[in-house]
């Protein structure tokens, strides 16, 4: 309804009740506060272990399936949710969870090198030598080494030249695990030619025992690592239980950390702390309440800035509230401004209808707004918006005979068939054209309202100009075109009125559209009718090519009243350079027409839409009635594809259709009137993650 009246108000608190009265005032939630010292605030660590051990145990916790689109707080009321909150030891479990998390990453990290320990040892336990002792030889190297392919001759004579020997231990695969024994003064050279020769020379150096024995020790240890990691992994989902307790210290540490955060930022004196914002008016006795309550506080409202533009909260009836969201995703109105949320209200879910225009689809979506609505907390005004576009849908789907498509000639109930064609207007298939005439015909409205608020908004705030040949014009003009080539066509009373209409605010919009220049009125009274003789002189004649005549023809003796006033601006050259100026843009402002006539096309989405949605879900049902003659089980396909596809249908064109009325809300009919800009009134109140708290 409109935009919500703010005061801006100064309060003085003494040092002495800072802290507690910073905590009401917040919990109040109705100071917008403007002005704060810069401060740095850091995030406590207390709230960065909290946050770590939600995360841990998060993957244990139950989540409703909606969780993932939705923020599903859990309702509490403020006094419950504190005293929750301050009574469990969070650090406690906080502490446990890091120990289980720091012991599971050493378990872990263990277990991984004993996996590598085994799989390096695993193809060796043949050997029935102690590994340390492989290192005890004086001139001997010693080399474990995994050989690719079974040929291990040709590699011998290869590295025939350097003196060796070698031993096989065993084989696997393709590989072949040898020990060769070389002197150590050419240990490097072999090194480098088994290398070369794509063997692997395995690194024992870390190891002590036979290969056997420490493979089957270390499975024993990893046995015992995994059995602890179960006994952790089921101490931590017993932990997850505290989740609930955890998020209720995790948003009670929040508040208070932004409590301590606005409390450092405050502008202070020796004794005192200044509190400055912004608070909606019908809020003053609250605030009047709250600063009896402390002995020492007083406010006082304060006169704002000359170009200090304040918050925005908006003011709607029940029915309008819920698409305050929409104007919010796009700006909140300047104070100056009208709120469109009203119309919103109306030509929204209205298009929306349009759509889809399926009935049955629209009962589909009042059932999962409802549930939606009953199930999600927080803010519901999307799920609102989808309940009465849900209503308008069913209508928009009865007039053109939309129930699932075609559904219900397949199903063969008479009755059904006899409803849908008692309350069918017109098949859009059959008659595309009425479904865009009716498309065509609501935006003319929208557009034309857009227009309408305009003119409202600049009377308003005293821009006159404006109002009347910059949008009140534009106003008659196009109606009027309509009516002189339609209505009154056969009428030439009629169209002789709609001509002078036409010819006064053509002027208009060529000689005073433009908001700059400021020339003298009476220069451009003077150049008025020189306007209007050259319009009518090249319409006229342009017209004639079209077989079309003006009703009312102007002598041409009338052309001769241009002269003195011409010579009367010859001799202002100063104001004429003025008035040229605005000629000129208000030429360049005529052709916007252009623009209508392409703001006006643009709502033909809404049959396009429409269309869509009812032929892919005729396409459906052709589709899944093929295979009803497939014995038994034909039925059961039937419905298995239906369901689904029809769900898919309606989610894709829910969609498109909320987002190309979004489009046309956006583009088409705020940009007749609305610029916005503005901040949106947020006061200082409890936020929270986790809980929704219920004051």
């Amino acid at each position: 309804m409109a935009v919500l009246p703010v005061e801006k108000i100064q309060i003085v608190v003494h040092k002495s009740i800072k802290e507690e009265f910073v905590k009401e005032l917040q919990r109040e939630g109705i100071v917008h506060i403007s002005e704060l010292q810069e401060t740095t605030l850091q995030t406590s660590e207390e709230l960065n272990r909290i946050a770590d051990a939600l995360n841990q145990i998060g993957a244990y916790k139950k989540r409703h399936p909606l969780s993932m689109f939705f923020n599903m707080k859990r309702s509490m009321s403020y006094d419950s949710f504190v005293d929750l909150a301050e009574s469990y030891d969070h650090t406690k479990t906080a502490a446990t969870l890091e120990g289980i998390k720091a012991e599971r990453e050493a378990l872990s990290t263990r277990a991984r090198q004993l996996e590598d320990d085994i799989a390096l040892l695993s193809p060796w336990q043949p050997l029935d030598t102690d590994l340390e002792s492989l290192r005890e030889f004086r001139q001997t190297e010693v080399l474990p080494v995994a050989i690719p392919g079974p040929d291990i001759l040709q590699l011998i004579a290869t590295i025939s030249e350097i003196p060796h020997s070698f031993e096989q231990v065993n084989s696997a695969g393709t590989l072949l695990y040898c020990l060769f024994f070389v002197k150590k003064e050419q240990s490097t050279t072999l090194r480098t030619r088994l290398t070369e020769l794509g063997c692997e020379i395995v690194d024992f150096r870390s190891h002590a025992g036979k290969p056997a024995m420490l493979v089957d020790r270390f499975e024993q240890e990893l046995r015992r690592i995994r059995t602890r990691l179960d006994e952790l992994n089921e101490h931590e989902e017993d932990l997850a239980e505290e989740v609930l307790n955890l998020e209720a210290s995790s948003d009670l540490l929040s508040v208070l950390q932004k409590k301590e955060g606005i409390t450092n930022s405050l502008p202070e004196t020796v004794r005192t702390t200044n509190i400055i914002g912004w608070i909606l008016k019908r809020n003053l006795k609250r605030l009047d309440k709250l600063i009896n309550k402390f002995g020492y506080a007083f406010y006082d409202k304060v006169e704002r800035d000359p170009d200090e533009r304040p918050p925005v909260a908006l003011q709607n009836a029940t029915l309008s509230k819920p698409y305050e969201m929409l104007v919010k995703l796009y700006s909140m109105p300047d104070p100056r401004e009208y709120d469109p949320t009203p119309f919103l209200a109306f030509f929204f879910p209205v298009m929306f209808g349009l759509c889809i225009t399926d009935a049955l689809y629209g009962v589909l979506l009042i059932i999962i707004s409802l549930y939606l609505m009953k199930r999600v907390t927080g803010d519901k005004s999307l799920f609102k918006i989808l309940l009465v576009g849900g209503i308008l849908t069913i209508f928009a789907g009865a007039m053109v005979g939309g129930w699932a498509g075609d559904i219900f000639e397949y199903i063969g109930f008479e009755p059904l068939i006899r409803f849908k064609n008692s309350v069918m207007l017109f098949d859009p298939v059959k008659d595309p054209m009425i479904f865009i005439g009716l498309a065509l015909g609501l935006g003319f409205v929208h557009m034309m309202l857009g227009i309408a608020i305009e003119v409202v908004d600049n009377f308003k705030n005293g821009e006159y100009g404006q109002a009347i040949f910059a949008n009140l014009t534009w106003f008659i003009i196009i109606p009027s075109i309509l009516l002189y080539a339609v209505v009154f066509s056969k009428s030439l009373l009629g169209k002789a009125i709609f001509e002078l209409i036409l010819w006064i605010c053509i002027v208009g919009v060529i000689i005073a559209s433009h908001p700059e220049g400021k020339p003298k009125a009476v220069d451009q009274l003077a150049w008025a009718p020189v306007v209007f003789f050259t319009w009518y002189g090249i319409s006229s004649f342009a017209f004639g090519f079209l077989n079309i005549r003006y009703v009312i023809q102007i002598p041409v003796y009338l052309y001769l009243a241009a002269i003195p006033l011409m010579v009367f601006e010859f001799t202002r050259p100063k104001e004429m350079k003025k008035v040229l100026g605005k000629i000129a843009w208000g030429f360049y402002n005529l052709y916007g027409i252009s623009n209508y006539l392409g703001v006006l096309l643009s709502y033909v989405r809404l049959m396009a839409l429409g269309m869509v949605t009812g032929v892919i879900a005729i396409a459906i049902n052709k589709i899944a009635w093929m295979i009803t003659g497939i014995p038994v089980i034909g039925v059961v396909l039937v419905v298995i594809i239906l369901i689904p596809s029809h769900l898919f249908n309606l989610i894709i064109n829910t969609l498109g259709g909320f987002i190309h009325t979004m489009r046309l809300q956006y583009i088409e009919f705020f940009g007749r009137f609305y610029s916005g800009g503005s901040k949106p009134f947020k006061p200082f109140r409890l936020e929270t993650n986790y809980v929704d708290i219920k004051q």
